[in-house]
Formats: C-alpha cells, structure tokens, sequence
C-alpha cells in the first residue's frame, strides 16, 4: 500500500490537479490497468508507439528499465486518469478518442457516459432525450442498440467533456 502512495500520492479522480493544458496527454499521471504489451521506449515515442499499435486507446509512460511505455486499451477518458506523484510519468490517450463531436447539438453519435445509471427503458433512440428531460433528477442518457433499443438515464453533475467515445457508431449519448 506505500508503494501505491508512493507512486500514486492523490488518486482522487475528480479532485485531480492533471494539467493537460489543453493536449491529450499530462506529465505526473497513469492510467491504470487495461495494459495490452508494453516497449521500452523514449517518452517522445511512446504516444506515436500507440497510435501505430492496433486497439491501442491510451497509454502511460515510465521511467521503469530505463523507459517503458505501457500500451493500453478499451474505452478511455481524461477523467479517467489518475494523478501521480512522480514528475517523470507521462499518460495520454489517441486524439480520436479525446474528443467527442457534439456539432452544436446537446447529443453525439458514437459516445456514452459511463457510470450514473439511474435506470433504463426500452424505448427508440429518437425519444432518449425527452424522457430524460422529462424524468427528475435525470441530467444525461446514453441510448444504445440493446435489446432492440435501450435509454440509459444517467444523473448527476456532468459536461459534455466527460462523454467518452465509443466505436460502436450507433451508440447516442447527450446533456439536458
């Protein structure tokens, strides 16, 4: 357990201090777990490294045998990261799946909100939407194709920065 606080300090999600400063990766941060291989590499190389690697989503880098960079996979965002107390570590996620295109609307293809669930209803993926506008405390949704159609409501505190995207290109997720 040291070791984790050692390494991790405040692994608090949401109270992370992770300054991305507007890219898709941040220095003293991990993304933990979800490790597909691992390479030693430069810390410059390693973001390149997973964008040339097949289902690599996310990665993280350390000083580890002289510089590792752990390749990672599966649906990924920044809030997901975990802030460290070691200067040197390096994590970031592929561009394609920073940013989830909203196109002025309050829904996206291709995204969801994990977590939050408060309930779900089969129901088609126009009417997502306004049976969450419609339902208290419901604040966003995630439709997907299950079971022939599937509104998830979601609640609480949310932006459209913490919607994730997914590669299933009929997943819809929005903000009321």
């Amino acid at each position: 357990m040291r070791l984790f606080s050692v390494l991790y300090g405040n692994a608090g999600g949401n109270d992370s201090n992770i300054q991305w400063a507007g890219n898709n990766w941040a220095k003293s941060c991990d993304f933990p777990g979800n490790d597909m291989s691992n390479v030693q590499i430069s810390g410059e190389d390693c973001g390149g490294k997973c964008a040339q690697t097949p289902n690599c989503t996310h990665f993280t880098w350390t000083r580890y045998l002289g510089g590792t960079c752990w390749l990672k996979s599966g649906e990924v965002s920044k809030k997901d990261a975990i802030e460290t107390s070691d200067p040197s570590m390096v994590c970031g996620l592929m561009e394609i799946y920073s940013s989830v295109l909203w196109n002025g609307n309050n829904w996206a293809l291709s995204c969801d909100f994990p977590g939050n669930d408060m309930s779900n209803v089969q129901i088609s993926g126009e009417d997502c939407g306004g049976l969450c506008a419609n339902t208290s405390n419901c604040t966003h949704f995630t439709w997907t194709t299950y079971l022939n159609g599937t509104c998830w409501l979601k609640s609480g505190p949310v932006s459209k920065n913490d919607a994730i995207l997914t590669t299933d290109l009929t997943m819809v997720c929005g903000v009321v």
